[in-house]
C-alpha cells in the first residue's frame, strides 16, 4: 500500500460519522466487561470535539520492515522534540503515528532500572515550573529485570508498538490535563481500584488511537512470559485489560461505528 494511503488510513482526520448517533454513542459508553468502569473517557473526547473516526478503526498487525524503510519520513513527523533509545526509535515513531498532538511535545524515551517493564510521567520540574505546553516527558524502559519482569525488548515488535502507544496515552493524557489534574493522577496510584480504573481508561485511548491489537499483543506477551511471576501476571490481570478483553473492546467499538 503506498504510504500517503497507508498514513490516511491510520490517521483520524476524518470527523466522526454522522451514522453513529447520541443514542449509539451512549449505549458504546454503557458497555462493559466484568464490571470494569464505562467508556466515559470516549465520551470526553467526543464531548471535548477533538475525537475523530473511521471504519476501519486498527491494523492487526504492524510489520517493521515494513516500517523501517519509512524512518526518514516518520523522524520528519513525529521527531521532533524526542530523545529515543536507538533500539526503540523505530517502534516508538510508530506509535507516534497513531497516538496524535504530541509531535511537538517534549519526550525521553530511555532504559532505566525501574519495577516495571516500563511507564511515563512529566518530569517533576516541568510540571511544577512550566506551562502545559512546555512540559518534558519520560518514558522509561527497564533493561535490567534481573529474570523477573518480561522486557520490552523481547517482545515482538507489533507488541512493542502496543505497549509504548499505551505509554504515550499516558503522556497525551497527561498533556491535556492541568498541574492539578495531572497530580490527581499520580494520586490515583495511591489505591489498587484507582489505579485499574486509571490504567483501563489509557488502555481504552489506546484502543481508539488505532494500537488496540499491538495492545492485546503485549498483554498476550506478558501473560506467557516464562520469567514474570504468577503474581505479576495476576496484578497486570486486575489492572489492566486482558487480551482478550481488548479485542472484544475492539469489535464492539468497531461494530458500534458500522451500525
Amino acid at each position: 500500500m503506498p504510504y500517503h494511503l497507508q498514513k490516511s488510513r491510520i490517521e483520524f482526520r476524518t470527523m466522526l460519522d454522522s451514522t453513529l448517533s447520541m443514542k449509539k454513542l451512549l449505549d458504546l459508553s454503557k458497555m462493559k466487561i466484568r464490571g470494569i468502569p464505562e467508556f466515559y473517557f470516549f465520551l470526553f473526547l467526543f464531548s471535548a470535539n477533538t475525537c475523530f473516526a473511521q471504519k476501519d478503526v486498527s491494523i492487526r498487525s504492524i510489520d517493521s520492515l515494513e516500517w523501517s524503510s519509512k524512518i526518514t519520513q516518520l523522524r520528519n513527523d513525529h521527531g521532533h522534540n524526542k530523545r529515543i533509545e536507538p533500539s526503540l526509535e523505530l517502534a516508538t515513531l510508530v506509535a507516534l503515528e497513531f497516538v496524535k498532538n504530541l509531535d511537538n511535545t517534549k519526550v525521553n524515551v530511555k532504559f532505566a532500572s525501574i519495577g516495571t517493564s516500563l511507564n511515563a510521567r512529566p518530569t517533576a520540574l516541568s510540571l511544577i515550573f512550566r506551562k502545559r505546553a512546555k512540559r518534558q516527558y519520560i518514558i522509561r524502559v527497564n533493561n535490567k529485570s534481573k529474570g523477573k519482569i518480561p522486557l520490552v525488548q523481547n517482545a515482538n515488535f507489533n507488541a512493542t508498538v502496543g505497549v509504548l502507544g499505551h505509554e504515550l496515552s499516558h503522556i497525551q493524557d497527561y498533556s491535556s490535563r492541568s498541574f492539578g489534574g495531572v497530580l490527581k493522577r499520580l494520586f490515583a496510584y495511591g489505591s489498587k481500584k484507582g489505579k485499574e480504573k486509571y490504567e483501563k481508561e489509557i488502555d481504552s485511548l489506546t484502543i481508539w488511537s488505532g494500537l488496540g491489537w499491538q495492545a492485546a499483543d503485549w498483554e498476550r506477551f506478558v501473560q506467557n512470559s516464562p520469567v514474570a511471576t504468577d503474581k505479576y501476571k495476576a496484578f497486570k490481570r486486575e489492572i489492566y485489560y486482558e487480551s482478550k478483553e481488548i479485542e472484544a473492546l475492539i469489535e464492539n467499538y468497531e461494530k458500534s461505528l458500522r451500525d
